[in-house]
């Protein structure tokens, strides 16, 4: 692995964002420390940290690796930003993927509790 390409690319993800290295490594379910030395190119990210960053960043593996040019992957990955998604659909899934997995969990249960509400209404 190119750790000179992930380490530029990670970081000018981060910064493009917008954020600190503590919140990537808190959505990512990784320490500060390891975000610091993946950016520093110190350290080489795993498997699990690499799905969680590209799930965060909204981009695919290859483009964190400097493999590809292709910010949303290629055609053979799933592509959840499709033209058939409304601009305010895509930003919900890309806010929904920058979370960490237990609140995913509480806004999945919010969302079906907003949605049986709006039935009851209707009926």
């Amino acid at each position: 692995m190119n750790t000179e390409n992930f380490k530029n690319v990670l970081k000018d993800l981060r910064i493009e964002k917008g954020v600190k290295q503590k919140e990537v490594a808190e959505r990512c379910d990784v320490s500060p420390q390891c975000i610091s030395q993946l950016e520093l190119g110190t350290r080489s990210p795993t498997g699990s940290t690499l799905i969680a960053l590209a799930e965060y960043f909204n981009c695919s593996v290859d483009y964190l690796l400097g493999r590809s040019d292709d910010y949303a992957g290629s055609k053979s990955e799933p592509n959840f930003f499709k033209s058939e998604l409304s601009k305010t659909e895509k930003e919900l899934l890309s806010a929904f993927r920058a979370l960490p997995n237990d609140l995913k969990a509480h806004l999945v249960d919010y969302a079906k509790k907003l949605t049986d509400l709006y039935k009851a209404q209707k009926r």
